[in-house]
């Protein structure tokens, strides 16, 4: 388990006792928001990630409808809501979910509500990597804790995950690491006859990636890292930089890239390489995959809603076979319309051929983020529920990778 995910207070979440006629923002506020359209996204019209990855003619071809629809809503939103004022969009999402996430003035958004198409305009949920408070005892039983969890096994039956695609969608990644070092997992993979990932087929796709529309620029060969790392881009300051060493996020990535995917092997001084068991005693549950780094908290601060669903989109045009987000809280039960809507989505996720993982049980539990001086929301409430945003304790997203 991990321990180190936090949500950012937000100031949607009032007391019980604050009732909702409390203003959460100043109208001149600016605010994320996501503009929810009406029309299904790509998944939800029925097309699977295997069809996006692939590039489907029809899946393809649906989602560029939306993209041009979304273009001409922004117009007639800027028309019709902000008295010709562009509206600032930082993410047009269409194959998860069919939003615009964009930052506008607090009291715009009922204006914005009302131009048709629109379904409905969400304050998008922020959340922060927590900051560690390194004198506290720590005994994280990483040596310990493939037994617990059966991947001894898994490795005995030949399963390394060599072939397999892990998108990492947190702080970033060490990617000097010696358990990330690309020499050391092509030494590991060098006899087996998996298909890698290679800057190639991120060309192959490179459009459709949400990382193009928003820096055009970039090409392939600069989202490739290495073998082990083949793809690698920071979603929150729209630049290259995916490592821990610019900003304060934190190496909360590497911790988790390591538990997902530490190499099974280690390199000497003299360029041999020894058992990663036998020297730094762990390596990841599944050594031999490539991770995709996607980094989404940084200087930029943390990551909102769309912000993580942005990479989660590219990991499926990427073909990634798993997402990991380890972030939330232990607070399910103060989901509003923005969490919900948003755990819907990555509840269909789980029908599309994708696998998200998520922390659980990191925070607490439910009752201990709870104001009433019972220790539960409201008197009907009585729920010991280790889950917390974004997964939910109803679906089964809601375990750490």
């Amino acid at each position: 388990n991990d321990d180190y995910d936090v949500k950012l207070p937000n100031k949607n979440e009032v007391k019980a006792e604050e009732q909702d006629d409390v203003p959460q923002y100043e109208d001149t506020e600016i605010v994320r928001v996501s503009i929810v359209l009406e029309d299904p996204s790509t998944l939800e019209q029925g097309f699977t990630a295997d069809d996006i990855a692939t590039q489907s003619r029809k899946a393809v071809k649906y989602r560029q409808k939306l993209q041009t629809a979304q273009e001409k809503m922004e117009g007639k939103i800027s028309t019709q809501a902000l008295d010709g004022e562009a509206l600032d969009v930082v993410w047009n999402l269409t194959l998860a979910a069919n939003i615009i996430s964009a930052n506008v003035e607090y009291g715009q958004i009922e204006e914005i509500e009302k131009v048709k198409g629109v379904k409905e305009v969400l304050i998008e949920t922020c959340y922060e990597p927590c900051v560690v408070n390194r004198e506290e005892a720590a005994d994280p039983n990483m040596s310990t804790s493939d037994e617990m969890i059966g991947s001894i096994s898994a490795w005995a039956s030949g399963y390394t995950g060599a072939g397999r695609k892990i998108a990492i969608i947190d702080t970033g990644a060490d990617v000097d690491h010696p358990s990330l070092n690309p020499d050391a997992f092509s030494y590991a993979v060098k006899d087996n006859d998996a298909t890698l990932m290679t800057a190639a087929d991120t060309e192959k796709v490179l459009s459709q990636l949400n990382v193009f529309a928003r820096r055009s620029s970039t090409t392939a060969s600069d989202l490739y890292v290495n073998a082990k790392i083949p793809f690698g881009f920071n979603y929150i300051d729209n630049n290259l930089n995916i490592g821990h060493d610019k900003d304060t996020a934190g190496d909360h990535g590497s911790h988790v890239a390591g538990i997902a995917a530490a190499n099974r092997y280690v390199e000497n001084s003299d360029g041999t390489y020894s058992d990663a068991l036998d020297t730094v005693l762990t390596q990841g549950v599944a050594p031999d995959a490539q991770l995709l780094v996607m980094k989404v908290f940084g200087k930029g601060g943390g990551a909102y809603a769309a912000d993580y669903m942005a990479a989660i989109e590219d990991a499926i045009v990427l073909g990634c076979d798993a997402v990991n987000l380890s972030l939330g809280s232990g607070s399910p039960g103060f989901n509003r319309n923005s969490d919900e809507t948003y755990q819907a989505i990555l509840d269909s996720l789980t029908e599309s051929g994708i696998v998200a993982t998520m922390s659980a049980g990191n925070s607490g539990a439910w009752m201990d983020h709870s104001y009433s001086p019972t220790g539960h929301l409201y008197a009907g409430d009585v729920s010991m529920t280790t889950t917390g945003m974004p997964g939910t304790f109803a679906n089964a997203l809601s375990t750490e990778l």
